[in-house]
């Protein structure tokens, strides 16, 4: 029972690191790409340097036990947000997470320590993961924004009010075990292509 418990302890240890490294750098890379880009007030680069900003509890677990999750959403201002910059921002996010997926597994496939492996590895998993989880059409994910972009302002109190109810959507659909089952074999199609990453012949 103690040898479980502490194999839980490391298996969440090794879980959060690889969750900070997927959503911290991503909001860094993304936020830096919005200042060259951008010029909108609305878009709030607040708490950059706190990694645990970007931490959501149920984004985490689900990353922990299922191998696909969400972070925290950004600050967004949204009726100062001009509609080009929100889009961009939002696609910042998703081509971030899969350049931190080609980061970390490059560094992976180099590395001699077990432990920075296990954690680079998980990492460039998620990171695919969440690249592709933020396409799904659910907010408050990234491509929701995107298509936020393109519609008139007036939708945005919908769009805010429907953020709260995406994630207990989101919730809902793990508690029932359907999010799992759909997500499970473009897990096992993301796992082999971050595998070929780092251990093919290339």
């Amino acid at each position: 029972m103690r040898a479980l418990f502490v194999s839980m302890l490391v298996n969440l240890f090794y879980a959060f690191v690889s969750y900070i490294l997927i959503s911290w750098p991503r909001e860094i890379l993304r936020n830096s790409a919005a200042k060259v880009f951008s010029t909108s007030k609305g878009i709030k680069n607040v708490q950059l340097l706190n990694p645990i900003r970007y931490i959501d509890p149920i984004g985490i677990l689900a990353f922990a036990f299922f191998d696909f999750g969400w972070t925290r959403s950004p600050l967004i201002d949204y009726p100062k947000a001009k509609k080009k910059d929100l889009f961009f921002y939002s696609l910042f996010g998703i081509v971030s997470s899969f350049l931190l997926f080609l980061v970390y597994g490059i560094i992976a496939r180099y590395a001699n320590n077990a432990m920075l492996f296990r954690i680079l590895y998980t990492s460039a998993k998620w990171s695919l993961t969440y690249a592709f989880i933020s396409i799904l059409p659910i907010p408050p994910l990234d491509s929701t924004r995107m298509i936020l972009a393109f519609l008139p302002s007036k939708y945005y109190e919908w769009y805010l009010k429907f953020n709260f109810y995406g994630v207990i959507f989101m919730i809902g659909l793990l508690v029932l075990w359907i999010l799992p089952m759909i997500m499970h074999p473009f897990v096992i199609i993301i796992t082999n292509v971050t595998n070929f990453i780092i251990f093919g012949n290339w």
